[in-house]
């Protein structure tokens, strides 16, 4: 009996496949089938694999031309045997518990999807570890929908990796689940059709995953024209998934910070020149924000509008449309601000966050509305009372901010959004008015 097949891809990674492999044989669940799809690489990775392949005899390995990464974990699908799919990146590695631990969990829950977490190694150093979820999940060791949580975390953070889940191959294969061919980011596109059709997922917080970071990675590779194309066919792809009513309202939210990231990207690599790939953005921007520019109403779809009217410089946008956009902008901000009575005298606002989102919230009000005359300050769960200020202004402990007359609180941050309303809700129940920039407000 096959538990679990090891879909690895692999492609130009000679010198990071003994570790890989030995990781994936040191697993204590024996009972697995490794698929190694050699994915037309032209180092010494072929040979490599056949080396391993003699110390254990029952490694599959498949060669076929380079047609990328999603299309040799297709290829994986089509040839795995096993009660459940795993797919490992050819420079990275498990930890040696890891598939028992999925298999675990997945056979006592009769699981669609085990969701886990990872560490971060090697050359590259970095500041954080964005596979680290354990603070934002709540729902950790419990059955849940994909629904559920794509709607109730996807808000905050999104780590659509598919080495992070191993999934029941009934499930892949009654949904017909595949991986965008060709392009980079195919991820993306897999992650957010398989999480929702998922009855039974449940997230298991533990770091069984062991990612990589090194130079030449397509993780930590410079943004060029392939990866912002690429980025673009990925969220077409995604704009073409059907979902329930349900799921509305999160998956636009996705699409719009793809949409963000990508011309944020496009500015920073001066890629507006290239005017067919511009022409498309600015047609896939239409079908996602709207265009009908009267009837938008959120800021995050103005927001994208704005963005867009930023890089393109050569007449795709009529005059007209621009001028509409501006006014469009400047509506929706005012409406977005009356919520909060920033620009009221003997008002007392908390914002609670220091940060990017803090500080694009003030700056926009400012740029927009014009001169705070509310009393702010800023709240802070470790920052002691007065001892330190954040814009001038003083940032105040969670536990004594009931000590303020608040009209409001502004939770202004992503990633840790739920997490700040929880702590909030446990320690003052109803007393303020919470305001999320994100969920709320669509910030």
């Amino acid at each position: 009996m096959i538990k679990t097949s090891i879909i690895v891809p692999v492609y130009n990674t000679a010198e990071y496949l003994k570790d890989c492999f030995e990781s994936i044989y040191n697993q204590t669940q024996k009972e697995i089938e490794v698929i190694a799809i050699n994915d037309g690489s032209t180092d010494d990775s072929l040979n490599v694999l056949t080396e391993i392949q003699q110390k254990h005899p029952d490694l599959i390995v498949y060669s076929q031309n380079n047609t990328g990464l999603g299309s040799a974990r297709n290829k994986g699908i089509e040839l795995a045997t096993g009660d459940f799919i795993y797919f490992l990146d050819s420079d990275d590695c498990l930890k040696d518990s890891a598939m028992a631990v999925c298999y675990q969990y997945c056979y006592d829950y009769q699981l669609d999807i085990a969701m886990f977490d990872a560490e971060i190694f090697g050359m590259i150093k970095s500041i954080r570890n964005p596979y680290d979820r354990t603070r934002i999940i709540t729902d950790q060791n419990t059955v849940i929908s994909g629904e559920h949580f794509a709607n109730k975390y996807w808000w905050n953070t999104l780590c659509p990796s598919a080495c992070l889940l191993y999934m029941s191959a009934r499930f892949i294969r009654k949904n017909k689940l595949m991986f965008l061919p060709n392009i980079y980011y195919e991820d993306n596109d897999f992650y957010c059709k398989a999480i929702p059709l998922a009855k039974r997922i449940m997230y298991v917080p533990e770091f069984l995953y062991r990612r990589r970071y090194r130079e030449g990675s397509i993780t930590v590779s410079p943004f060029d024209l392939r990866c912002a194309k690429d980025r673009l066919k990925m969220i077409q792809a995604i704009n073409k998934q059907r979902h329930s009513s349900g799921m509305q309202a999160i998956m636009k939210y996705l699409k719009i910070n793809f949409l963000d990231s990508l011309l944020v990207e496009c500015k920073k690599s001066n890629l507006s020149l290239e005017l067919e790939f511009i022409q498309e953005i600015y047609e896939t921007v239409r079908n996602i924000c709207g265009n009908d520019i009267e009837n938008i109403d959120t800021y995050h779809d103005i927001k994208i509008w704005n963005k867009m009217i930023d890089i393109e410089h050569n007449g795709i946008i009529p005059s007209e449309t621009k001028d509409r956009i501006m006014k469009k902008s400047l509506e929706i901000i005012e409406k977005t601000f009356s919520h909060i009575p920033m620009h009221i005298a003997g008002k007392y606002i908390g914002i609670y966050g220091t940060g990017v989102y803090a500080d694009q919230f003030i700056d926009m009000f400012r740029k927009n509305i014009g001169e705070i005359k509310a009393k702010i300050i800023f709240i802070d769960s470790h920052t002691k009372t007065e001892k330190q200020t954040y814009r001038n202004y003083d940032i105040i402990n969670i536990d004594d901010i009931g000590n303020f007359p608040l009209n409001c609180i502004v939770i202004a941050s992503a990633k840790y959004e739920q997490e700040m309303s929880k702590i909030m809700q446990e320690r003052y129940g109803e007393r303020f008015q919470i305001i999320k920039l994100i969920t709320d407000l669509h910030f």
